[in-house]
């Protein structure tokens, strides 16, 4: 989607709704870049407004969206709150005009999200998800390696992500231990959009189990297994779990080519190479990086620049509905026992999406 540009002169001015743990995280990169300031921020909670106010007390707050959307001179809206709530939270950020960045998943009903999807392309108004981790440089280079062939056609993939995740602590958002399909909607939609974009190819057919061991804290399915189908026959195995066995985070996403493999052995770096014949992987050199603070100061970038330049919105509205209907799709095999056809799905839910 192309945004009209706005003048470049003074710093993006956006109004942050949601200051809880992800939030702050945002706060900290809005603050230090030199090109957003805030027009105010957000939130329900009291104490927590205060404590924003107290770090930073000539910035408005406002504990209402309808309020803060009236009051606050403001360029464009970060929404980091709750996915149950963002429908209704969309609808009032663009009726005031605004621009959204969201962070993900943009919600928890794939009819909402079609909803959400469809007003701003009526208004003209863009909307971006909060998918960071493609701005990862690990992202980025498997991304370069796969689309360039330097290995070879990609034949299949296997993306291992097993942890062991307290959502008891502090530092953690809470509603995941009750909402549904918690490990489908706030961890493998990150995963599944990455296999996306890392292969630049859409899926075609998902089939999928879902389950929660009895030892889990979460009310509801912690585990995802799929089988997905990509375009031009590219076959995925992926498992992903918030209830390992072992509190020791166990990662790799492994792509076999014709001509040798891409392996990424950690979750936020270290990828390496072979060619088919050679005795050992060969580390690929990565720029330097801090996870979570970087890669979402990148996307932020470019939500600004598609603002002032007008530049193509990578992780715009649209594009996210071909995840968020992954995860739809997947959560349905599960619930049928039986594989999803996308282009079926897409259509028996009316995505609009060309398949």
């Amino acid at each position: 989607m192309k945004g009209q540009r706005m003048e470049a002169a003074s710093p993006l001015r956006i109004l942050q709704v949601g200051l809880g743990n992800r939030g702050r995280m945002w706060a900290t990169i809005i603050d230090r870049r030199p090109d957003t300031v805030w027009s105010g921020v957000v939130d329900v909670n009291p104490q927590t407004l205060a404590a924003f106010s107290d770090q930073h007390p000539k910035i408005p707050t406002f504990s209402s969206l309808e309020t803060a959307l009236e009051q606050a001179a403001s360029d464009a809206v970060l929404l980091v709150t709750p996915p149950d709530g963002h429908l209704a939270q969309a609808q009032r950020v663009f009726a005031a005009g605004m621009p959204l960045l969201a962070e993900k998943p943009l919600t928890l009903d794939m009819h909402e999200a079609i909803k959400i999807v469809a007003l701003a392309e009526a208004l003209g108004l863009p909307l971006m998800v909060g998918l960071n981790f493609r701005y990862l440089p690990v992202s980025r280079k498997l991304r370069e390696l796969v689309l360039a062939e330097a290995f070879g056609a990609p034949g299949f993939g296997h993306f291992a992500y097993l942890r062991n995740r307290d959502g008891r602590l502090p530092r953690l958002n809470k509603y995941p231990l009750t909402m549904r399909h918690p490990m489908m909607l706030e961890q493998s939609i990150h995963h599944l959009d990455l296999i996306r974009y890392c292969y630049g190819r859409e899926v075609e057919r998902v089939l999928c189990r879902t389950w929660n061991p009895s030892w889990s804290m979460y009310a509801h399915a912690s585990n995802v297994s799929c089988l997905l189908t990509l375009e031009g026959g590219l076959e995925v195995n992926y498992i992903g779990t918030w209830t390992a066995g072992w509190d020791t985070l166990q990662f790799q996403w492994r792509t076999d080519c014709a001509e040798g493999v891409i392996v990424q052995r950690q979750l936020f770096e270290d990828l390496a190479v072979a060619r088919i014949t050679d005795d050992t992987l060969t580390a690929v050199e990565l720029p330097r990086f801090q996870p979570f603070s970087d890669d979402t100061d990148a996307l932020l970038g470019s939500f600004v620049s598609h603002l002032r330049a007008g530049t193509e919105l990578e992780c715009s509205g649209t594009d996210h509905l071909h995840t968020l209907a992954i995860c739809f799709a997947a959560i349905e095999s599960n619930e049928t026992g039986r594989a999803v056809e996308m282009a079926d799905f897409y259509r028996r839910h009316n995505v609009p999406i060309s398949v």
